[in-house]
């Protein structure tokens, strides 16, 4: 799947919101390969995307409301819809590529207190020569097929694979679709390196479904993808158990679009830019990842200036609203550096801290 335009209103406290995942001009020499549609080259769109921002402006709440939107066009259950408002009604839209040569955009009108779902289905055929952008002015509308049966939609579509990983809402370590021999390897090579301590891990030849990671003093089970003793580990070995999963999932090539959500607040910063570096060398043609962090060392990285894209929370008109700025949108020279930029607030995403100096006035007894 490759995402690549969202809007949100009244979801999850966007209100007004748009990101896009597109870019129009070629990159020379960028590090990152075939960042278009596969056998489309004028069709291109972001492949790996670091999302930055201050805390509270969204970076987590943009997944959820992916992971469901992706989710209802699986399944087409409503209640996943309703659950996104941050008020009584609230619309989405989001242009996407899944299977195929085809642009796929779906709107949703969403009334909880009418318990109402207006939905609208577009698509067009992607030629060869074709951009997002001629695309977009060619849709036409197929909601009257999309909407005819639960299953409508996604049998336009195609089924979505993804793979999600955020602290807040990550409820079981999920490995079944992953080859089994990548997932050890991986997880021996990243447990290893935050853990000096580890000696093996291994499944279980007497339960089911049972992963024994083995340290010096101590075991670690994994059953039926929980972690049963977890009191007994680090939060950065913790972390580093589904940062395993993740990095296994796509070497496994089990999924297409990939969101990994803060997961190296507790990591050495050179460990989140070397892991995020496999993540780079992982992504296959037609598939996305999008990375979010507050580590302004990932700012170092070669990557192309459109792959930072920043969340920033202003006020206007007496309500705080959240937006988002693609670096190339403002940076246009080549020797443009990002990490100035931001450490300038170029591009508004830092945090407000002058509330903080009343604290530094004051004087303690």
């Amino acid at each position: 799947m490759i995402i690549l335009n969202v809007k949100l209103d009244n979801i999850y406290g966007f209100n007004d919101f748009e990101i896009n995942f597109t870019y129009p001009k070629k990159v020379v020499n960028s590090i990152i390969d075939d960042e278009y549609l596969e056998g489309r080259e004028r069709f291109r769109y972001k492949k790996a995307v670091v999302l930055m921002g201050s805390n509270a402006t969204g970076k987590t709440s943009l997944g959820k409301a992916l992971l469901r939107i992706i989710s209802f066009i699986n399944n087409g259950n409503y209640s996943l819809l309703y659950e996104m408002l941050s008020d009584d009604t609230g619309s989405m839209e989001i242009d996407f590529v899944n299977e195929g040569f085809v642009l796929h955009r779906l709107k949703a009108f969403i009334s909880k207190k009418d318990e109402n779902v207006e939905l609208h289905y577009y698509y067009t055929d992607i030629d060869k020569m074709d951009s997002y952008e001629k695309c977009v002015e060619k849709l036409k509308d197929k909601s009257e097929e999309a909407f005819s049966s639960p299953k409508a939609l996604r049998m336009l579509t195609g089924y979505i694979n993804c793979r999600f990983a955020y602290p807040e809402i990550v409820n079981s370590l999920r490995y079944d679709s992953i080859d089994l021999d990548i997932f050890l390897k991986t997880l021996k090579c990243v447990l290893g390196t935050l853990d000096p301590t580890l000696k093996d891990i291994e499944f279980s030849k007497d339960l089911t479904d049972t992963i024994i990671i083995r340290r010096k003093n101590s075991e670690i089970i994994i059953q039926d993808g929980k972690l049963l003793n977890r009191d007994v580990l680090s939060s950065g070995t913790i972390e580093g158990i589904d940062v395993a999963i993740f990095l296994a999932s796509m070497a496994s090539k089990d999924k297409t679009f990939y969101y990994c959500d803060e997961h190296f607040s507790y990591i050495q910063s050179d460990i989140e830019k070397r892991i995020f570096g496999l993540m780079l060398d992982r992504i296959e043609n037609n598939e996305q990842l999008i990375f979010t962090t507050h580590n302004t060392d990932m700012l170092d990285l070669n990557l192309p200036k459109h792959s930072y894209v920043f969340l920033r929370k202003k006020l206007e008109d007496g309500e705080y609203k959240v937006s988002a700025v693609s670096a190339s949108d403002i940076l246009k020279r080549n020797t443009d550096s990002v990490r100035c930029a931001l450490e300038n607030d170029i591009f508004g995403s830092l945090p407000d801290d002058s509330l903080l100096d009343e604290l530094e006035k004051e004087e303690y007894r």
